[in-house]
C-alpha cells in the first residue's frame, strides 16, 4: 500500500509551504484573467496626455551654462545699460553678481514680499529656473 502524503503538512522538517494544494487553481485563473489589464498599449496610456516633467538639475548650475542665457531671455530687454529699469543692468557678470550679493535678484524672481515681481508683465520664471539661480547664488554667485 502507497503512503498518503498529507500537503497540510511540510514535507521537509522546517519548511512551511507557500500554499495550501487545494484551492490554488482559482488564484491562478484570477491573476490569469486580471494580467491584460494591468498592460498599456503605449507610454500615452501609461503617462496620460502630460507625461512627467524631467527633473530639475541644479548640480550643474553655471553662471555662463544656466543663469546668463536665462537672464539674458527674460530679464535684459529691461535691466540693461540703455534702460536700467529700475536702476538695474543684468548685461554683465558684475552687475548680475551685485544684485545677487544684496539679495534682490532672489527676491525679485521668487515674489518675495517687499520686492517688485519680476518680470513686470510677463509669466513668473518656473520652479526650475528659479531653483538654477538659487543654487548659483548659494554658491557664491561665481562667474563660471
Amino acid at each position: 500500500m502507497k503512503p498518503v502524503l498529507d500537503f497540510r503538512k511540510p514535507l521537509v522538517t522546517g519548511c512551511i509551504p507557500l500554499a495550501p494544494r487545494r484551492g490554488w487553481w482559482p488564484s491562478l485563473l484570477l491573476l490569469v484573467a486580471l494580467l491584460p489589464a494591468c498592460t498599456y498599449d503605449n507610454a500615452a496610456d501609461l503617462l496620460g496626455k502630460n507625461p512627467p516633467a524631467p527633473a530639475c538639475d541644479t548640480v550643474a548650475t553655471t553662471f555662463s551654462t544656466s543663469v546668463a542665457p536665462l537672464l539674458q531671455q527674460r530679464c535684459v530687454n529691461c535691466h540693461n545699460t540703455n534702460v536700467r529699469s529700475g536702476d538695474v543692468s543684468l548685461s554683465t557678470y558684475a552687475q548680475v553678481q551685485r544684485v545677487a550679493a544684496d539679495g534682490r535678484l532672489m527676491g525679485v524672481i521668487t515674489h518675495a514680499p517687499g520686492y517688485p515681481a519680476m518680470p513686470v508683465g510677463g509669466a513668473k520664471l518656473s520652479d526650475c529656473e528659479i531653483a538654477r539661480i538659487r543654487a548659483w547664488v548659494r554658491q557664491g554667485a561665481p562667474n563660471n
